[in-house]
C-alpha cells in the first residue's frame, strides 16, 4: 500500500506527498509539486503508491492513466478526464468530482466513499467491488457499466442513470433515490 510518511512540519498530522518530506500545504513550492504530480498523472506509465491529499485538480486530461494503490483523499477534481484509465485499489474518499469523466474505465477495489459527484460520467466501465458508500451523486451517468459487488449504500442519488448495467450484488440499501433509472439493468439481482 502507499507509504505513510508523516509531514516533517512540526505539529502537522498529515502525510507527506510522494517523494517529498512535507504535505502539500507545508511544501516550500506547492505549485511546483502540483505541476510535477499533474505531469505524472498525464502520462500512461503505471503509478503506484502515489499519495497526495487535499489538492485541487482543474481542467486536466488524465485519460489513459494507470493508478494502483494510491491515495487522493479529500481532493477536488473539476473538469478532469479520467477516461480509458485503469484505477485499482485507489482511495478517492471524501473528494469532490465536478464535471469529470470516467468513461471506459477499469476501476476495481477502489474507494470513492463519502465523495460528492456532480455531472460525472462512468459509462462503459468496469467498476467491480468499488466502494461508493455514502456518496452524494447528482446528474451522473453509470450506464452500460459493470458494477458487480459495488456498494452505494447510504448514498444520495439524484438524477442518476444506471441504464443497461450489471447490478448483480450491488448494494443500494438505505439510499435516497430521486429520478434514478435502472432501465434494462438486472436490478432484481441488486440489494435494496
Amino acid at each position: 500500500m502507499f507509504r505513510l510518511i508523516p509531514c516533517s512540519h512540526i505539529g502537522c498530522k498529515k502525510y507527506a506527498v510522494e517523494d517529498y518530506y512535507t504535505c502539500l500545504e507545508h511544501s516550500s513550492d506547492p505549485q511546483k509539486v502540483l505541476f510535477i504530480i499533474n505531469k505524472a498523472l498525464s502520462d500512461t506509465h503505471n503509478h503506484r503508491d502515489m499519495l497526495i491529499t487535499d489538492a485541487l485538480f482543474s481542467d486536466k486530461d488524465f485519460s489513459h492513466t494507470k493508478l494502483s494503490m494510491c491515495n487522493f483523499a479529500r481532493c477536488t477534481f473539476r473538469n478532469v478526464d479520467f477516461s480509458h484509465s485503469t484505477i485499482h485499489s485507489t482511495f478517492f474518499d471524501f473528494c469532490l468530482f465536478d464535471s469529470c469523466k470516467f468513461d471506459d474505465n477499469d476501476a476495481r477495489h477502489t474507494v470513492v466513499a463519502g465523495s460528492t459527484l456532480i455531472n460525472c460520467t462512468f459509462t462503459d466501465s468496469l467498476l467491480i467491488h468499488t466502494n461508493f458508500m455514502g456518496i452524494d451523486a447528482r446528474h451522473c451517468d453509470f450506464s452500460t457499466s459493470d458494477l458487480y459487488y459495488s456498494n452505494f449504500s447510504s448514498s444520495h442519488l439524484i438524477d442518476v442513470q444506471f441504464i443497461d448495467c450489471n447490478l448483480k450484488n450491488t448494494d443500494f440499501r438505505y439510499t435516497l433515490r430521486k429520478q434514478v433509472s435502472f432501465k434494462f439493468s438486472n436490478f432484481e439481482e441488486a440489494i435494496f
